[in-house]
């Protein structure tokens, strides 16, 4: 570790690139800014004060980049693992909010190698802590999941990965205690492990088994498939409707302009979190009232009405108001996302709604159920929400119990 005991002088040079420990600058004097320092501080300001930066923020990523300018200079080129651990080093786990944005606008920001998702860490730790034999033949599952062997296939995220090892435990743990490779395992052996538990759990069980297993067929690992002729049924689960007192007011839970937006959307429209996260401001048609949604299974038109125009006038106003210098190209940003390109969170879609007691999930179920009430066509629903066949019929089948046709599996 390279502990740096005196502020770099002018014109010194980097002999070796090194991890620095920046515990010894904590609560450390710092020494009067040099004015190169010191304009470095006051762009940093500028910049602070043109992209709406609260208080708090901006007083902490100052302090971060004064500590490191004084230490580094404020012409070098700063490196992510320095300022992180900088940042750590101070005490602090958050981001590090716009400090590189503005670095790299300036072209002094070298950003660290890409950080290993956390999925990829979970299932590798995992496969690894189980015996060799069969650590091996769960390694070449995944790594045929993700495409490595088969050329043109739809690569499994390892978020998908880790769900599946999730729902193996049990098997897994079991079988490991009595085989020595998964050749061993039986059809009987599958069937045990399946019916060990029930409903959803069942089928999610049976799924990532017959994901392992025609994976480990595939290459040549297993003979034969013992989940080959397994059928799981699961419970379908009808959607339910919210009572009205809990949807009374919803928009007059929430003063803030974007997750009035936000509710508009779900609770008129039933767009989607992944449609909240997504939509940048080329989708507005606002000449014509519409709203583009981009989905994996094409593109959906939504026609906005006027309370959801009225919201999104607002919006926009507040969010040029707030934000003017924001070169981030979604519609809904927050403020740690102004300085970055990078869409809101899942956890700031949940807390638009939390102040209402209901979910997004339930809101849009709500919605498209009361919309199946006043139709029997399950055209008309996927028309005007973009859903698809099999989500559409099982709205109607919930709305209309006299079709009383059997949710399709």
């Amino acid at each position: 570790m390279l502990d740096p005991p005196v502020a770099q002088a002018i014109g010194q040079l980097v002999l070796f690139e090194a991890e620095r420990d920046w515990r010894s600058l904590v609560g450390a004097l710092l020494p009067p800014p040099t004015p190169s320092v010191h304009a470095l501080l006051e762009d940093f300001a500028r910049h602070t004060s043109e992209h709406r930066w609260t208080e708090n923020s901006a007083e902490a990523m100052s302090r971060l980049l004064r500590m490191a300018a004084t230490w580094l200079g404020a012409d070098a080129i700063y490196r992510e693992e320095d300022l992180r651990a900088l940042h750590r080093a101070q005490g602090n786990r958050g981001r590090l909010g716009g400090l590189p944005t503005f670095l790299r606008q300036r072209g002094q920001f070298r950003p660290g190698p890409p950080r290993r998702d956390r999925n990829e860490a979970f299932a590798q730790r995992t496969i690894a802590a189980l015996p060799p034999r069969i650590s091996e033949e769960l390694d070449t599952w995944m790594r045929v999941l993700r495409g490595a062997t088969r050329a043109h296939h739809p690569v499994t995220d390892y978020a998908t990965v880790r769900k599946y090892l999730y729902y193996l435990a049990a098997p897994l743990a079991d079988w490991s205690s009595r085989y020595t490779t998964l050749r061993q395992v039986t059809a009987a052996d599958v069937a045990d492990a399946i019916t060990a538990v029930q409903g959803n759990r069942a089928h999610e069980r049976g799924v990532a088994l017959r994901s392992l297993f025609r994976a480990l067929k595939h290459a040549k690992l297993v003979f034969t498939d013992p989940t080959r002729g397994v059928h799981i049924t699961r419970p379908g689960l009808l959607p339910t409707t919210l009572a009205p007192d809990r949807l009374a007011g919803l928009l007059d839970t929430n003063d803030d302009p974007a997750a009035r937006l936000i509710l508009a959307l779900t609770a008129l429209h039933a767009t989607n979190g992944t449609d909240l996260q997504i939509l940048t401001l080329a989708d507005l048609l606002l000449t014509r009232g519409q709203l583009l949604l981009r989905r994996p299974h094409g593109r959906h038109i939504v026609h906005l009405d006027g309370t959801t125009t009225d919201l999104l006038h607002v919006w926009l106003r507040y969010r040029h108001q707030r934000w003017p210098r924001t070169s981030n190209p979604h519609l809904l940003i927050t403020q740690q996302t102004a300085s970055t390109t990078e869409p809101v969170s899942d956890f700031y879609l949940h807390t638009c709604f939390a102040p209402s007691g209901v979910t997004l999930r339930a809101v849009r179920a709500d919605r498209i159920l009361d919309e199946a009430r006043d139709t029997e066509d399950p055209v008309h629903l996927i028309r005007v929400f973009g859903i698809s066949t099999t989500t559409a019929m099982k709205y109607l089948y919930a709305a209309h119990p006299h079709r009383a046709s059997p949710i399709p599996r």
